[in-house]
């Protein structure tokens, strides 16, 4: 990788970390605005979920993953799922032993798991181009 790659990889992790937190601010606040009125928690966070769900993907194919050649929303589902089921199950399992470790895990590892599988799998790139070797001058005689 060279340092031009390096740079556009520090960007993309950068705009991927904007992107996340615009989607929790969503969340957060559309959650509080439901359970505001209907007070119950569960159908409040899926009433959050579902816009910042949009939020995220639509904001991560525009600035953070924007060369990629595709996307699919089917796979960004599978990510944002499966990284909501591990963040359950280690809430669950390990709550009662250490609560903050649960929650340090659980707040380092999915961010780290989106970014990855987004990165390698959801937004598809091109193979970068092979290296052109200048072209010889025509040989003078």
């Amino acid at each position: 990788m060279n340092k031009t790659q390096s740079g556009r990889e520090v960007r993309r992790i950068i705009i991927f970390g904007i992107v996340g937190i615009g989607a929790t601010l969503i969340h957060l606040l559309v959650a509080q605005l439901f359970y505001a009125v209907i007070k119950d928690p569960m159908p409040a966070s899926l009433a959050g979920f579902c816009p910042a769900f949009v939020f995220s993907y639509l904001a991560h194919r525009r600035f953070t993953f924007h060369d990629a050649v595709k996307g699919s929303p089917l796979r960004f589902s599978v990510v944002a799922g499966s990284g909501f089921l591990f963040s359950l199950f280690v809430l669950d399992h390990l709550q009662a032993i250490m609560a903050w470790l649960a929650l340090a895990l659980s707040i380092c590892v999915i961010p780290l798991w989106s970014f990855l599988m987004s990165r390698l799998w959801v937004f598809s790139f091109s193979p970068p181009a092979p290296e052109q070797k200048p072209a010889r001058p025509a040989d003078k005689r």
